[in-house]
């Protein structure tokens, strides 16, 4: 009877050990081949690296939209205020070019810890019409994608302070609307291990 018991045990031990290998594989399939990156932000602002193979260079033709995104027919200026934690933080503005290119600019003034920063970014980039918006009610084909990459300076405003200023990349996602209204992120980085997002929207 302990013959057959230890038995028992023993292929309990197995089968628990099998169940715990299936529930491993089955979480790092799902990390390594799960669905790709959301078209809405939701965390991607922390890193937009990962989506600059959507920048186009400026040798080649960009995709321009056809309703029901917005149509690029003239050029267009933006201007969105920007915040971080409900904290004001300027303004971005954004060019829209008719063959799908852009421009933005932010620059922000703005105090922390007794201190006084100025952060100025130019950014260049293009639209990109095979993305498609999407949150919790589901798909919207009427937003279009827009992507773009520049340079920073932070530096500090301080008399006693050094004006050495901080430099790195810029980043710019965000979607416009049928009536042109623009939400996204700008994002610094000095080395993409460090990131700070800020938002931006504005209504047309």
């Amino acid at each position: 009877m302990k013959h057959i018991n230890n038995n028992g045990f023993a292929i309990l031990i197995v089968l628990v050990a099998v169940v715990i290998l299936m529930l491993l594989y089955f979480v790092q399939i799902d990390a390594f081949f799960g669905p790709g990156l959301p078209s809405k932000p939701a965390g991607i602002e922390e890193h937009p690296w990962v989506l600059e193979e959507l920048l186009v260079p400026d040798d080649e033709d960009i995709k321009l939209p056809r309703s029901p995104k917005p149509e690029l027919d003239e050029p267009l200026s933006i201007t969105a205020p920007v915040r971080r934690n409900d904290a004001d933080r300027g303004n971005i503005t954004l060019s829209f070019d008719t063959n799908g290119r852009i421009e933005a600019q932010w620059q922000c003034v703005y105090q922390q810890t007794g201190q006084e920063y100025q952060i100025d970014a130019d950014m260049r980039g293009n639209i990109h019409v095979k993305r498609t918006y999407q949150d919790e009610q589901g798909k919207d084909k009427s937003r279009l994608f827009f992507i773009a990459k520049g340079k920073y300076i932070k530096k500090s405003l301080n008399e006693n302070t050094a004006l050495m200023g901080e430099k790195g990349t810029a980043w710019l996602i965000g979607w416009m609307g049928p009536d042109h209204s623009v939400q996204g992120h700008v994002t610094i980085t000095t080395d993409r291990q460090w990131a700070a997002a800020y938002a931006f929207e504005s209504s047309q």
